[in-house]
């Protein structure tokens, strides 16, 4: 099989897995997105199903993570840290082909780069996934990185144990990655004020889980208010639905009106320089960076796509 990423994600077949399980399917063989079906041919430890796209944002992810350390490594004096936010266990399956290959985590941790780091960080909050991320930094012996039980709901809890580990000092990049739109941006706030000087890339899921029911909240409000809380506190504010233009707008306007309004939200807690990357028709990787220098690294960074070809201008 060519390889879907110039990057190296460790891929490998697993001649167990099911292939082409559909939605019903997956809630039969899988436990919090953990497949129960077959474990990881590399290491015997349990792994996640995900769909194809899942390596686009690895790519993407991996590049900018190497530019990141090794252009702040010296101007920091080593005081750079990487966090990461629903993690996962290190570990995926690719449920279309049934290639497993390194998730985000892993990626980072068996990054050259990994080394310039004063520490790595994962949260999740599925005590059995932090298990066995653990059990894969202590397999690559990776000193300086440690997977924590952490829950978004919680900001105060993350917080504290980021500056526990890391003495609240050094320039964070935290890469927060959920499956919807339930992150809330109290977190965001929380990791800005308590940790100063902070990068983000946040997987916004505006094709899945926003595709799926924002033109029913916003038709019917009356029935569907959990979903406009929900999406309301992922936002940080009450813009998007205050605004008017949301009744008649298409499908792709609603999807561009809703991360303006989450850029917003970064905007009023400092941030001036964003880009994002659209994953197929999933989600968009949005950056957001305080410093210009960010912006400058982010654009590098994915000039190369997943694929290898280079972007031209």
């Amino acid at each position: 099989m060519a390889k879907s990423t110039r990057i190296d994600i460790k891929e490998q077949e697993n001649t167990l897995c099911l292939r082409k399980c559909n939605k019903e399917k997956r809630k039969e063989v899988t436990e919090e997105d953990l497949c129960t079906e077959t474990i990881s041919v590399i290491d015997q430890l349990p792994i996640r199903c995900v769909g194809a796209w899942a390596i686009q944002k690895i790519h993407h992810l991996a590049q900018y993570f190497t530019i990141f350390s090794l252009g702040m490594k010296n101007k920091w004096d080593g005081k750079i840290n990487y966090i990461e936010i629903c993690s996962g266990p290190g570990r995926c399956i690719n449920r279309s082909t049934g290639f497993e290959f390194n998730g985000t985590s892993l990626c980072i941790i068996q990054n050259d780069a990994c080394k310039y780091l004063n520490k790595a960080m994962f949260f999740d909050y599925n005590p059995r996934v932090i298990e066995i991320l653990n059990s894969r930094i202590a397999a690559n012996n990776t000193q300086n990185a440690l997977a924590l039980i952490g829950d978004y709901n919680n900001p105060d809890k993350i917080c504290a144990d980021i500056i526990q580990a890391t003495r609240g000092i050094g320039l964070n990049l935290v890469f927060i990655d959920p499956t919807d739109c339930s992150v809330p941006f109290s977190l965001i706030r929380a990791l800005k004020s308590r940790l100063k000087k902070i990068d983000f890339i946040i997987n916004i899921a505006v094709g899945t889980d926003f595709n799926r029911n924002i033109k029913k909240a916003i038709d019917t409000p009356d029935t569907h208010q959990n979903v406009i809380n929900k999406y309301k506190s992922f936002l940080g504010s009450d813009a998007f639905f205050n605004n008017p233009l949301i009744k008649t707008a298409s499908q792709k306007d609603l999807r561009r009106m809703f991360r303006e309004a989450y850029l917003d939200s970064l905007r009023e807690i400092g941030y001036q320089h964003f880009d994002f990357k659209h994953i197929e028709n999933y989600y968009d990787l949005v950056f957001a960076s305080s410093h210009e220098k960010g912006i400058e690294f982010w654009q590098k960074a994915n000039k190369i796509h997943y694929d290898g070809q280079r972007q031209l201008f």
